[in-house]
């Protein structure tokens, strides 16, 4: 176990406790249902699958799974920040992922996995319920049709923006430097800026991604 994460919660608060309990069940229902080993998690390094993993990292501890080794997809759709990929490399050696990477849009992508690794029946997925297109996502969710046969897992669809730097935070989750720089959503590079909330008064520099207390301006950085 690599001793700078942390799986301890005495220091949450309680609402995160709750949370966490209840994201950490339905990855070990996950497990239980489709088996370890046909089960990928998709990480693209943004703050919502970054606490998808550190709670995936939490679940192998405590079912006795510490050395095992999780199908890790990371889909890359246009340019991405460097120091987007920089933050995923740094988590593969943290975490001791082994990622699988694709490259051009979700759905072909995932057709490619699937084509790859015929054994996988689910995607565990950093979706919550205000994201685009989510509202009516379960945490269960089956793919639309069209699309390759895997279940979609969201274990944190419930979690709020303020939910996930509370957790972030409070149980110390290593996560991307651009969150420091006032950048709220990651998309790529031609889509991304920083968030007009967090400029600070000298009208120059940012807050980091954690002062934003309106949640619904989480992707005013962003133009799609």
């Amino acid at each position: 176990l690599n001793p700078v994460l942390n799986t301890e919660t005495l220091q949450c608060s309680e609402d995160i406790k709750v949370l966490i309990e209840e994201s950490l069940c339905f990855i070990t229902e996950a497990i239980n249902k489709y088996g370890l080993e046909n089960i990928a998690l998709a990480f693209n390094g943004g703050k919502d699958c970054t606490v998808l993993l550190h709670l995936l990292h939490m679940t192998l501890q405590r079912l006795n799974l510490h050395n095992t080794k999780v199908i890790t997809v990371n889909i890359e759709t246009e340019e991405v920040f460097p120091e987007l990929n920089n933050f995923i490399a740094q988590s593969a050696d943290l975490y001791r992922l082994t990622i699988v990477k694709k490259n051009g849009k979700i759905k072909d992508a995932l057709f490619e996995l699937k084509a790859d690794m015929p054994h996988l029946s689910a995607v565990l997925m950093g979706t919550r319920s205000t994201d685009p297109y989510s509202a009516s996502l379960r945490s269960f969710t089956p793919c639309d049709p069209g699309w390759p046969s895997l279940m979609r897992v969201s274990p944190i669809l419930s979690w709020s923006y303020k939910h996930v730097w509370c957790f972030i935070r409070e149980m110390n989750v290593p996560y991307c430097t651009l969150y420091n720089e006032g950048y709220t959503s990651l998309g790529n590079i031609h889509n991304t800026q920083r968030n007009p909330a967090l400029l600070c008064e000298d009208g120059t520099t940012y807050k980091p991604a954690y002062c934003l207390t309106d949640g619904a301006k989480e992707r005013a950085g962003r133009t799609k």
